[in-house]
C-alpha cells in the first residue's frame, strides 16, 4: 500500500472515531439530560408530597390542641367552682359536665392511640360468631343521644340478621365511627339508613347513608388521611379530630374487608363495608 494510501486511511479512521466518539458522547449528554430532568420531576413531586403531610401534620395538631382546649377547660372551670364552694345547688350538673368532658377526652386519646397501635401491628382480634344485627343494634343505642339532640332519625333496613365471625368490639367501634359522622354531619331532622345485603360473591355489604351536606369531589381522597380534615380548626362546624374514617377502614381491613365512600353535594354520603364471604357463617338465615 502506498504511502498516500496509507494516509488516506489514517485520516479516515480518525474522523470515523471522532464522528463515533463525538455521538457516543451527544448519546451520554442526552441520557445525563434525560436522567436530570427525571431527578428533578421526582425530586419536585417528593417535596410537594413533602409539604403537603407537613401541612396536614400541622393541620392535625391544630385541631387536636382546639379538641383538647375545650373539654380540659370545662373540666377545670367547673373542678374549680366546687372546690371553691361555689353553686352549691348544682354539684350534680357540673358532675355531668365534668363527665362529659372527661369520657370526649378519653375517647380521643384512644382513637389516637388504637390507630397507632394498628399501624404498628400491635392489634389483634377476639373473632366471635354473632348476629349482625346485634352489632350494628347496640351501634344505633350508642349514637342514639347524638341523634335525638338533632332530631336525625336512624333506619335499620334489615338484612342484618346474617350471623358472622368478627370481632364484636372492634366492629361495634366501625359502626359507631360511621354513625356519629352520618348523624354529625346530616342536616337537622334527616335520615341515617343501615342495611345489608350478601353481593354475587357471597360477600356481604353494609351500608350506611346520610341525608348530609356531602363531600366535595376534590376532598373525598382526604377523608381516610389520619393527619387530614376536610374542615380546618378556624373553619369547622363540628368537633372531633377526624380519625373516624381511617379507624373504621384500618379495623375493616383487619377483618380482611375494606371500606368505600361515596358523596354528592347537597345530597347525602354513602359508606360501603365489605366483609368476605368467609366471614359469614354457613348456618347463617341470611
Amino acid at each position: 500500500m502506498r504511502r498516500n494510501d496509507t494516509t488516506l486511511l489514517d485520516d479516515y479512521c480518525l474522523q470515523l472515531g471522532s464522528l463515533l466518539e463525538r455521538r457516543h458522547t451527544e448519546h451520554a449528554l442526552t441520557a445525563a439530560r434525560h436522567n436530570a430532568v427525571e431527578a428533578a420531576r421526582l425530586a419536585e413531586e417528593a417535596m410537594v408530597q413533602a409539604q403537603t403531610a407537613d401541612r396536614a401534620k400541622t393541620n392535625f395538631l391544630a385541631n387536636v390542641t382546639h379538641e383538647l382546649r375545650t373539654p380540659l377547660n370545662a373540666i377545670i372551670g367547673f373542678s374549680e367552682i366546687i372546690q371553691s364552694g361555689g353553686g352549691m345547688g348544682d354539684h350534680a350538673a357540673y358532675g355531668k359536665y365534668i363527665h362529659e368532658a372527661g369520657t370526649r377526652l378519653l375517647t380521643m386519646i384512644n382513637d389516637v392511640l388504637t390507630l397507632a397501635r394498628i399501624e404498628a401491628g400491635k392489634v389483634e382480634l377476639d373473632e366471635q360468631v354473632v348476629t349482625l344485627g346485634e352489632v350494628i343494634g347496640a351501634s344505633i343505642r350508642a349514637v342514639s343521644a347524638e341523634a335525638v339532640a338533632k332530631s336525625v332519625t336512624i333506619i335499620d333496613e334489615g338484612g342484618t340478621d346474617a350471623l358472622i365471625r368478627l370481632d364484636p368490639n372492634r366492629m361495634k367501634q366501625v359502626f359507631v365511627h360511621l354513625l356519629s359522622n352520618a348523624v354529625k354531619f346530616n342536616r337537622e331532622g334527616g335520615t341515617v339508613r343501615v342495611s345489608a345485603a350478601l353481593d354475587r360473591p357471597g360477600a356481604l355489604t353494609i351500608r350506611v347513608s346520610d341525608t348530609g351536606r356531602g363531600i366535595p369531589p376534590d376532598h373525598l381522597s382526604r377523608v381516610f388521611e389520619p393527619f387530614s380534615q376536610v374542615e380546618d380548626h378556624l373553619t369547622r362546624e363540628n368537633d372531633g379530630v377526624g380519625l373516624g374514617l381511617p379507624l373504621a377502614r384500618a379495623m375493616t381491613r383487619m377483618h380482611g374487608g375494606d371500606l368505600a365512600l361515596t358523596s354528592q353535594v347537597g345530597v347525602g354520603t354513602t359508606v360501603e363495608i365489605s366483609l368476605p364471604a368467609q366471614r359469614l357463617n354457613p348456618n347463617s338465615p341470611g
